[in-house]
């Protein structure tokens, strides 16, 4: 049998853009902000940075994981139009209910718990209605969207603030964004349903069942490693890069508009590394996952243990070794998203791929929090990039354990 290739999985990868982009601008509109919403809240940036990033970050994992499982009993279209719905609700009610911390705060767990389901949806999307080969490229493609959703709340939201002078105001025109993908999300809904697709495994019993199975593969517990390294040096790298860069004494000192600029680049090299990710799998090494992810680790502890040492500070190596490091860190998660989405069942992609994710996020406030506790203690960036070095190295050899799991063959050896 001619395996199925439906063209309406492209509007449906499209629609899987715009919503993991509605994630990214909502996650970072407030970020430009800060100083704004601290004179309109009348308080210090700690409590606005803690109301509005450190909130989003925490339901947001926490959303990933129970999402993981909506999307394998429900479907990955009603998940999004109920995600869609609770984000552009949410953008939309701050100017009536976000004049507080505590208003802003829910407003923001709001908005989180919309966006955590639709970052754990790729895999989901890509085992439904793509062939294996094809499924790095969807998994590429929520990385880059989310790298551009990104760079796109940068700029929106600022000019919103200009618009209306209010950033209440202003985050709630950031909605666009999601009103656009919820009407291509209920399109989705209208549309043809997915083909029957060759599964990875001659698979039997029910999806609990199937989890169960799943949790014991050798394969699910390295790439989990991965993916906790992954989010761990993630954050840390980009929160560690920026003031390296710019503080004089415990960094390089180059200043902040330097700073800014390197990385720009980098942020550049994250969405490029994202998107070639299924390139470099599926044309480059044979559609060998563990290969890619573990290379790609490697690379980055190789090129961000470079930054350290005068002989590339104090040259133009700098700026390839950051962009580099940031290219091969970029590349790591659409892999692992795809190995899951290739070689496991289709009816539980949706919750492991929830479960990577969200154990992600928490790795990444981890990281941020060792980054930080290091440079408090040793008064230096040294230690800092030694931990995310060392982070990457972990991930390298945990990569290579990312085996294809073992065949479920009948329901009584995935009960036993």
């Amino acid at each position: 049998m001619e395996t199925p290739r439906p063209g309406f999985r492209w509007f449906i990868l499209v629609a899987l853009v715009l919503a993991t982009m509605t994630n990214a601008v909502t996650l970072i509109s407030p970020a430009p902000m800060i100083g704004d919403l601290c004179k309109s809240l009348q308080t210090e940036p700690g409590a606005v940075v803690g109301a509005t990033m450190g909130t989003f970050n925490l339901f947001g994992a926490l959303a990933a994981i129970a999402g993981g499982w909506l999307l394998d009993r429900l479907g990955f279209v009603k998940v999004w139009i109920v995600c869609l719905t609770l984000m552009v609700i949410g953008l939309l009610l701050t100017p009536v209910f976000g004049h507080s911390i505590l208003g802003l705060a829910v407003l923001r767990s709001l908005q989180a718990i919309g966006g955590g389901p639709i970052m754990a949806s790729a895999g989901k999307v890509a085992a439904e209605w793509f062939v294996p080969e094809e499924r790095g490229n969807v998994t590429a493609a929520q990385g880059f969207s989310m790298g551009i959703g990104i760079t796109l709340g940068f700029s929106i939201a600022p000019a919103f603030l200009m618009k209306t002078g209010d950033p209440m105001k202003a985050m709630a025109a950031v909605s666009i964004v999601g009103i656009i993908a919820l009407v291509l999300a209920i399109v989705v809904a209208f549309g043809p349903k997915a083909p029957e697709m060759a599964q990875p495994e001659l698979v039997a019993g029910n999806s609990d069942n199937l989890f169960a199975w799943a949790m014991k593969q050798p394969a699910t517990w390295m790439t989990m490693v991965v993916v906790v390294a992954l989010g761990w040096l993630f954050q840390g790298y980009n929160d560690i890069v920026p003031g390296y860069i710019a503080i004089p004494g415990i960094g390089l000192g180059m200043g902040p508009m330097t700073a800014g600029k390197y990385m720009s680049m980098v942020s550049i090299a994250l969405m490029v590394g994202a998107a070639v990710s299924g390139f470099l799998v599926e044309k480059v090494f044979g559609g060998s996952s563990r290969l890619v992810a573990g290379l790609a680790c490697l690379l980055f502890a190789v090129f961000a243990f470079a930054i350290k040492f005068p002989a590339i500070t104090g040259s133009s190596a700098l700026v390839p070794c950051l962009v580099l490091a940031g290219f091969f860190m970029a590349v790591i998660n659409p892999v692992l998203m795809a190995f899951f989405a290739k070689n496991y069942p289709e009816q539980v992609v949706g919750r492991i791929c929830g479960t990577a994710q969200g154990i992600s996020m928490f790795a990444g406030t981890a990281g941020v929090a060792a980054g930080a506790s290091a440079l408090h203690v040793t008064g230096h960036y040294q230690w800092p990039i030694n931990i995310v070095v060392i982070l990457g190295i972990i991930g390298a050899i945990a990569a290579f354990g990312m085996r294809k799991p073992g065949e479920v063959k009948v329901a009584s050896q995935i009960e036993a």
